[in-house]
């Protein structure tokens, strides 16, 4: 119990840190400016295309998008296009009959989630090695408590930070929609599911930055990481399918996006089965990263 303490204490120096250096104000403003700049472009888009359909059918203007296109995105060629791109057969049954905006936003979350997660988070442990602040907290704690509360801090930091993507993405889109006042339990959840997503490359990220004194270089190792991690699937795929070993694709599962797809799915079995894989990769990397830390000099 007071080893849970000591890293409840970390995890709260950790956030009171960034309330006072105004770095979670930062990653307040990126994740939601993020989020709205992507809805924005893709409801300008949906709007573009109901303007030719409008004139196309010769449609007086409704004012404000949404009104014509809400029947053309329930409508077949619109649904045997939305199955065309999803290849899983459980998750286009899933999301069949959703709003597009929710989906837009959900993509929009799962993609930049990687990136996101290194860009704010990647330095951290890093640069407290490099000022020295980790030999005040280290005297009253462990490394591994230190290491875990920093990773409690960052984990609590992005629920905030993805809980305002979703409240900022809704805005831009009651404002340029008719019909998305009933969307903000649908982008909380979606923004719930990109929470532990990016569990898993928080693992990645900060076990990088306990390898190095440089939060620079962390956050270059780290986008270096995510790039890899994300094209390791495909090229297993390809090596595979070249030199006909199968066996290769297995190695998938160590990567975090081999699980995104179950992330998609409605019922409990599958997202239960993502988070676990998930927060277990997320730890597995972590953990790399603290036991070098470990045997270093801080």
């Amino acid at each position: 119990m007071r080893s849970l303490a000591r890293i409840f204490q970390v995890a709260l120096a950790e956030c009171a840190g960034a309330l006072r250096s105004r770095r979670a104000l930062v990653l307040l403003l990126l994740y939601i400016v993020a989020a709205a700049c992507c809805m924005y472009g893709t409801i300008s888009i949906f709007g573009r295309m109901e303007q030719e359909l409008a004139q196309l059918l010769q449609l007086p203007d409704a004012g404000k998008t949404g009104v014509v296109s809400t029947a053309l995105w329930q409508s077949k060629p619109f649904q045997k296009m939305v199955r065309a791109m999803v290849s899983n057969d459980l998750v286009y049954a899933d999301i069949q009959g959703r709003h597009p905006v929710e989906l837009v936003y959900a993509w929009f979350v799962f993609f930049c989630a990687p990136l996101l997660v290194v860009l704010t988070t990647g330095n951290r442990v890093a640069d407290d090695l490099k000022s020295g602040a980790v030999r005040y907290s280290i005297v009253r704690c462990t490394r591994a408590e230190w290491s875990l509360g920093k990773f409690a801090g960052l984990a609590l930091m992005l629920v905030f930070a993805l809980a305002a993507s979703a409240v900022g993405a809704w805005c831009v889109a009651v404002c340029r929609l008719s019909n998305a006042t009933s969307l903000l339990p649908a982008m909380f959840d979606w923004g719930a599911r990109a929470w532990l997503y990016s569990l898993s490359w928080l693992g990645v990220a900060l076990g990088i930055s306990h390898f190095t004194r440089s939060g620079s270089r962390a956050t270059a190792l780290g986008i270096f990481a995510v790039v890899a991690l994300c094209a390791l699937p495909g090229v297993l795929w390809m090596n595979a399918k070249w030199f006909d070993c199968p066996w290769l694709q297995n190695f998938e599962i160590l990567t975090p996006s081999s699980a995104k797809i179950l992330l998609w799915r409605r019922s409990f079995a599958p997202l239960a089965n993502a988070a676990f894989r998930l927060v277990a990769l997320g730890m597995f990397f972590f953990a790399l990263g603290v036991a070098v830390f470990r045997r270093r000099d801080a």
